[in-house]
């Protein structure tokens, strides 16, 4: 008998911790915790074409065009040229760059200098070479926000130059004139610094393309003296006449995106 009440308290006492295992697992929950969202960092390289619109002031220009008896030169400049960036690995997000960009507009008419007709141009053209700076924010998959500041320089030019239907090749090699009138042309050029600030907005419509829409604005602090003709110096050019202005850009790309 004794025996027997040994053994049933032995199994009691095993038992007893499965049952209260057996409580707590009713306790659990096996619902799926929500996954932390972890931050991907920013990586980009890429390569591709740029077309740049500059609201530069063309107010003296124009005056000068106006003078000419042309018409005015309508703002914005277009620019076309390329960009190439990629991403700074050892500080996150952010993105070295270089572009380069140039182009012109153009007011032209025909006028009549010593009774014969010629066709008169007025020019006026900037090139832009920057090295950007850029901070990549990327609130949802495959949009980036970048705020970026850059450096650059680069020139600005105006020409002016008309010419009659036909020349003779004879008569360009003549001591007295390049070009014998009523043919004319002068180039003014000022080579330029500048500061970019700017920002842009990027979608990566595959890991292997991206399209950008970039506004900025164009700050030049300093310029050489104008020089005409790659040789004198040219004075009393109005101050207004600068590479300052707002920017808007379309930009498509080719590389690697996250």
């Amino acid at each position: 008998m004794t025996r027997s009440l040994i053994a049933i308290f032995v199994a009691l006492l095993t038992l007893s911790p499965v049952w209260a295992q057996d409580e707590k697992l009713d306790d659990l929950s096996f619902e799926e915790a929500p996954l932390k969202d972890e931050a991907i960092p920013y990586f980009a390289i890429g390569v591709g074409p740029v077309f740049n619109f500059v609201f530069a002031s063309t107010t003296d220009v124009n005056a000068q065009a106006k003078s000419l008896g042309l018409g005015e030169i309508k703002a914005p400049v277009f620019q076309l040229g390329a960009e190439i960036f990629t991403a700074v690995g050892v500080i996150p997000n952010l993105r070295l760059g270089f572009s380069w960009v140039s182009g012109s507009a153009t007011t032209s008419a025909n006028v009549v200098v010593g009774g014969t007709t010629v066709n008169r141009t007025l020019l006026y053209g900037i090139a832009s070479r920057t090295f950007h700076l850029d901070y990549a924010w990327v609130p949802v998959k495959s949009l980036a926000i970048l705020p970026g500041l850059g450096f650059g320089w680069g020139d600005q030019r105006v020409e002016m130059y008309q010419s009659t239907n036909e020349m003779d090749w004879t008569k360009l090699t003549d001591t007295s004139s390049f070009a014998p009138a009523p043919n004319a042309y002068t180039a003014l050029k000022q080579n330029t610094l500048y500061l970019l600030p700017r920002v842009n907005i990027e979608y990566s419509v595959t890991p292997f393309l991206n399209l950008r829409l970039q506004a900025a604005y164009t700050w030049q602090f300093t310029g050489s003296d104008w020089v005409g003709n790659q040789y004198a110096t040219v004075k009393n050019v109005p101050d207004n006449i600068s590479v300052s202005g707002l920017n808007l850009q379309f930009g498509v790309f080719v590389g690697l995106f996250n």
